[in-house]
């Protein structure tokens, strides 16, 4: 059996168990208790591990926030979703079974999976992410690349050719705001890299912490005329979203971010 999943308890970081596959990560299996709609999250084929065993019989424990783990082909977790129970689970108290079991939680996610965000973790259980490999994806499959690459565990290199706080952004590849992301993600931490998701994120990542720290300068590689990203008077400009990148420029100059076209 593979083991595809883990969950990890947020107190002490075990691991509690294995397991084979997981349904409800997306939130579509729900449950409405009290008038209060809860994610239900099933683990087949789920294992308990044995030092989270003598753990809980040692500190007469429970459980209640917890991450939902995936794992490469190897078994080691390469990011995680988090989540809450409705009420805390002493596992102490109701015994762990034997073998292989199907464990069944009620509580909520933080952040729901989406379908495409699940397709891009199966992509990272055997390799880590090639340059410029989101280029190639829907915008739907760009949103999913931001999310995995903003819950992937931070085991990617930032990339070897940046220094000096300059990084490189190929114009031709950026179409909108998420494509803008990617790039700008892989530009600062490698591919696969994070920096921002949304203008709040990129607020965040500004303010360090997240592989570069103002100021700093973007270049803008091959700008030329059939690219639809450009940069006029240190603004960058895309018209089919505009009002996005207007704000986004206000966010660079308030944060000493320069724009160069090359």
């Amino acid at each position: 059996m593979v083991n595809k999943f883990s969950l990890i308890d947020d107190e002490s970081d075990l691991v509690i168990g294995n397991c084979s596959d997981l349904i409800g990560l997306t939130g579509n299996c729900t449950e409405k208790i009290d008038n209060e709609v809860f994610h239900k999250i099933t683990l087949l084929d789920f294992r308990f591990n044995d030092d989270f065993k003598v753990y809980c019989k040692k500190t007469k424990t429970y459980i209640n926030n917890l991450y939902l783990a995936i794992l490469n082909n190897e078994g080691n977790p390469i990011g995680s979703y988090y989540y809450y129970l409705k009420e805390p689970h002493y596992f102490h108290r109701y015994g762990f079974g034997e073998g292989l079991t199907k464990l069944e939680l009620i509580g909520t996610i933080l952040q729901v999976a989406s379908e495409e965000g699940l397709e891009i973790w199966e992509m990272r259980r055997s390799s880590l992410p090639k340059r410029n490999l989101w280029t190639i994806l829907s915008k739907k499959q760009r949103i999913g690349w931001l999310e995995v690459a903003r819950l992937h565990y931070n085991t990617i290199p930032n990339s070897p050719d940046q220094q000096n706080g300059k990084y490189d952004i190929e114009a031709s590849n950026v179409s909108d705001s998420s494509s803008f992301f990617c790039a700008l993600g892989e530009a600062i931490n490698g591919p696969g890299g994070y920096y921002g998701f949304d203008l709040l994120s990129l607020k965040d990542c500004l303010c360090g912490g997240f592989g570069a720290v103002p100021p700093f300068t973007i270049h803008l590689r091959n700008g030329n005329d059939s690219s639809k990203l450009r940069v006029n008077n240190n603004d960058l400009v895309l018209e089919e979203d505009e009002t996005f990148f207007q704000q986004l420029n206000d966010l660079l100059l308030v944060n000493n971010v320069t724009l160069i076209r090359e």
